[in-house]
């Protein structure tokens, strides 16, 4: 689960059928050993105006979702998102049960820009709901126990996880050259 949660390149794979994203364009990672944080923007593509009308919730979602991971390894993630109609915080919550199974819990916190925000704010819970179910879905089929062959662009988040996993409970100098 936290490598899917620090992979940037997963978003425009596995929720592009909800949002659209077309590109994950990676900003800033900063790693403070046991806590770190991810700066990127991601460009979606519109909804029709059809599209929106069959669907209203559609008018939520924006044309490009701006992104801060602030991440507290190994149990807490928070997902600062800024839109039009407002600003929103998930705090994603992971609690191991067995080698096999972790739980997640979400709280998602908003604050409004405009009264929309406030009228559709379960339609929010929906997105997140939507977003837990899809990476649930994608956990065993990406994330084999193999060997990585290649590296991808933005698996910066991914090797901190990577590299706190095998030093816990010790905190290891940050090593961003490799």
């Amino acid at each position: 689960m936290l490598l899917n949660m620090h992979d940037y390149n997963h978003q425009n794979g596995t929720h592009r059928e909800l949002f659209r994203i077309t590109d994950v364009e990676f900003h800033q990672f900063i790693d403070n050993g046991l806590n770190s944080h991810a700066f990127y923007d991601m460009p979606t593509a519109p909804y029709t105006l059809v599209e929106k009308l069959r669907e209203p919730d559609l008018f939520l979602l924006p044309t490009a979702i701006r992104a801060h991971l602030e991440n507290h390894f190994p149990s807490l993630i928070i997902f600062h998102g800024e839109m039009p109609l407002g600003k929103a915080a998930q705090c994603h919550f992971f609690v191991p049960e067995t080698e096999n199974l972790t739980r997640t819990y979400i709280l998602l916190f908003g604050q409004a820009r405009h009264p929309a925000f406030k009228i559709f704010g379960k339609t929010y819970l929906k997105f997140g709901k939507v977003v837990i179910d899809q990476d649930a879905d994608i956990l065993g089929k990406i994330y084999p126990n193999t060997p990585q062959k290649i590296k991808l662009n933005n698996e910066v988040g991914m090797d901190w996880v990577r590299r706190n996993f095998q030093s816990l409970p010790q905190v290891v100098e940050p090593n961003l050259s490799k």
